[in-house]
């Protein structure tokens, strides 16, 4: 299974978006999965960004802090934005949901860290 896949399923499993992301890249951070949900950053905790996001950012500032600024961008490009209640609102207009922004999320991730 695809980290993608892999958070989509967690997300789809009542995980919030942040947990769903991070849990799926418990594994290369050396923690488990309990660990992995509870170092998650909380959704909107900074300044009101997704938590699929923050997530993604966060295992890369982890993993690869080069490509932090790059997966900001390629998410930005895919999404038009990374504030949640922004992303929440144009759910019809760009016809995602908060499952996609997760699987968006930890797809990007994985390109970035190969």
């Amino acid at each position: 299974m695809s980290y993608e896949e892999n958070a989509r399923k967690n997300h789809r499993n009542g995980f919030n978006c942040a947990m769903s992301v991070f849990v799926a890249y418990c594994n290369n951070l050396g923690i488990s999965p309990e660990q992995a949900r509870n170092a998650a950053p909380k959704p909107r905790s900074e300044g009101g960004k997704c938590g699929a996001f923050l997530a993604g950012k966060k295992i890369l500032e982890q993993l690869k802090p080069e490509a932090v600024t790059d997966y900001e961008q390629k998410f930005i490009g895919l999404n038009g934005q990374t504030e949640c209640s922004r992303l929440v609102s144009s759910h019809d207009l760009l016809r995602k949901s908060c499952n996609d922004y997760v699987g968006d999320a930890a797809r990007l991730v994985e390109e970035e860290i190969g």
